[in-house]
């Protein structure tokens, strides 16, 4: 039986956005069909509904206690208004009781995190710059022998200095480590089991957890590794990490990836409709106002863009 652990926080908002909607009363019989659709889409999904209404079942009787009249107007039919405001604060808060209690342990242990939406820049005691991504938390771990960032979740820039001391500089993530030989990288720990670094500068060194194998990684290059393997060195998409500008460049980029690089700097999820997703997209787009950057792409290519709650976002064309 799947933990409730394991089910991603963006997945429990989706899940609690739909419940949101299915018991607001407004939603329509293609709503509903695509509830269930995303329902079967993953088994996560159905598992996010059962533990949020699991979590909420001592919550229901609330509504029963509030005096008639504060919701109901004088000719007796609800105020929708007050109703979904109602029914949204308590999705939010039931959300916020559910992160804190799925929330790892490890994360609660980072000595540095940041928010959706926050990118943050960390002075370390050697000299080094390190960024934190939006929803990241790291561990610093410095002694006489290592200079050590333990990435949790997240996604890191590091610009190290050189240490008087010429002690290593490692990152270690669920994945393996991966050592700075005088560098600027960034380090990406995915949600799919697998690890993504770019090398901006020098070079890193990547030497996965249950493998022999240790590859170096020159300027210009990215790879992915897990565990047990390192994939082949590509080439740099863009010769800096401009999210440390709060900007997204891309070039031919599917509009699938588009938003789901956005909606890692924002809150809620999106559904799309299918033939939408490969629609190739390029460009420049705000990582600091993200809804500046839908309503862009929304324009550009014809989208029309259908909010259910602030939370949840339906795509489909204009």
């Amino acid at each position: 039986m799947s933990h409730p652990s394991k089910i991603p926080p963006h997945v429990l908002d989706a899940a609690a956005d739909w419940l949101v909607l299915l018991h607001s009363g407004e939603m329509t019989e293609i709503q509903q069909q695509q509830f269930e659709q995303w329902k079967i889409e993953k088994k996560q999904h159905a598992l996010a509904i059962q533990q949020i209404e699991k979590f909420t079942q001592g919550l229901t009787g609330l509504a029963n206690n509030f005096p008639a009249e504060s919701l109901v107007q004088s000719n007796q039919k609800f105020n929708q208004m007050t109703k979904r405001n109602m029914l949204f604060g308590l999705s939010g808060l039931c959300v916020l009781g559910f992160a804190v209690y799925l929330m790892p342990w490890t994360k609660w242990q980072s000595d540095y995190h940041t928010e959706v939406g926050e990118i943050k820049t960390i002075p370390l005691k050697d000299g080094s710059q390190l960024i934190l991504a939006s929803d990241s938390y790291i561990q610093v771990n410095f002694s006489q022998q290592l200079r050590q960032i333990k990435l949790i979740e997240g996604e890191i820039y590091i610009q190290t200095a050189k240490d008087p001391q010429h002690r290593p500089f490692m990152v270690e993530t669920k994945d393996g480590s991966v050592e700075a030989l005088g560098t600027q990288f960034t380090v990406r720990q995915e949600h799919n089991d697998q690890t993504k670094v770019k090398v901006y500068q020098h070079a890193i060194a990547i030497q996965p957890h249950t493998s022999p194998q240790r590859q170096i990684l020159q300027q210009g290059q990215r790879a992915f590794f897990n565990g047990n393997r390192i994939s082949k060195p590509i080439p740099l998409e863009n010769d800096q990490p401009y999210w440390t500008q709060q900007l997204l460049v891309v070039e031919q980029w599917p509009l699938q990836k588009v938003l789901d690089e956005l909606y890692r700097y924002k809150k809620g999820t999106y559904l799309i409709d299918s033939e939408l997703k490969n629609i190739h997209i390029s460009g420049v787009f705000s990582l600091n106002n993200t809804q500046q950057s839908l309503e862009t792409l929304a324009y550009t290519h014809q989208l029309e863009l259908s909010y259910y709650s602030p939370y949840l976002l339906k795509i489909k064309k204009r």
